[in-house]
């Protein structure tokens, strides 16, 4: 491994700083992984979003691939210590981002609903049942869009460097319906920051001019889509329920 300052850890991936720049280490991820994540970060960046600029991708010992990028000198959008009024300021300027991102068209992007068809028919927490009832349900609500969705929005992907913020962590970026994005984004907030989930959906909502019903109609699968994941077994059960609730 590297013998630089670790200022990131993900489940297969290791962020290390060498200077100005920061290197993402994937370990034990498949083999194009970093390649996929650097052309879907290069697409935000070109689109004039605030995304870290992409200089590199190469290949380490050990099999292991790297991908160089600017580094960022901010930390998470959220700290420990807020009070209400300054999470519900972080909120909206988290939501107003997310709008931003969803203004870019995404065209030739991977698609979203490709992607949530997959993780849901490969996820081995549901019975066939549940799964073909789920896609039928996917397949009523995909409309094709073509907005660029970020995939994994939430505050820790939010750097603030204390003039701006800066969106990380391209890896699961669509193209596809930005209800489905913001409600992912939805039960993240649900998950590990409760209190603020209801507060996170009515800014969305107010700022993109949508309903919270319309959002909420994506929960079941979105729910489903990240039981593909690699996830601990109190998430895992938590997420399940809430499927096997609306099923």
């Amino acid at each position: 491994m590297l013998d630089l300052e670790v200022i990131g850890e993900g489940m297969t991936t290791k962020v290390y700083r060498d200077g100005n720049k920061a290197i993402k280490v994937y370990i034990n991820a498949p083999f194009d992984e970093a390649e996929n994540e650097a052309e879907r970060q290069r697409f935000a960046y070109n689109a004039g979003l605030p995304v870290p600029a992409v200089y590199d991708v190469r290949y380490l010992d050990n099999n292991m691939v790297a991908l160089d990028m600017e580094y960022i000198n901010g930390k998470p959008l959220f700290r420990q210590g807020m009070d209400k009024d300054e999470r519900n300021a972080a909120i909206l300027s988290l939501v107003k981002l997310q709008c931003d991102v969803h203004n870019v068209k995404a065209v030739n992007q991977p698609k979203q609903s490709e992607r949530i068809k997959w993780r849901i028919e490969n996820t081995q927490y549901l019975d066939d049942k549940t799964k073909e009832k789920l896609l039928e349900l996917h397949y009523h609500l995909d409309t094709d869009d073509d907005y660029l969705c970020h995939g994994d929005f939430h505050p820790l992907n939010i750097l603030n460097d204390g003039n701006k913020l800066w969106i990380i962590d391209w890896v699961d970026a669509t193209s596809g319906n930005y209800l489905a994005d913001a409600c992912w984004t939805y039960l993240i907030f649900k998950q590990y920051i409760t209190r603020c989930a209801g507060v996170y959906l009515s800014i969305f909502c107010k700022e993109a001019k949508v309903k919270k019903e319309d959002v909420l109609t994506w929960l079941l699968i979105v729910t489903a889509s990240r039981l593909h994941e690699n996830i601990d077994e109190k998430s895992k059960e938590w997420l399940i329920d809430i499927v096997k609730a609306g099923i």
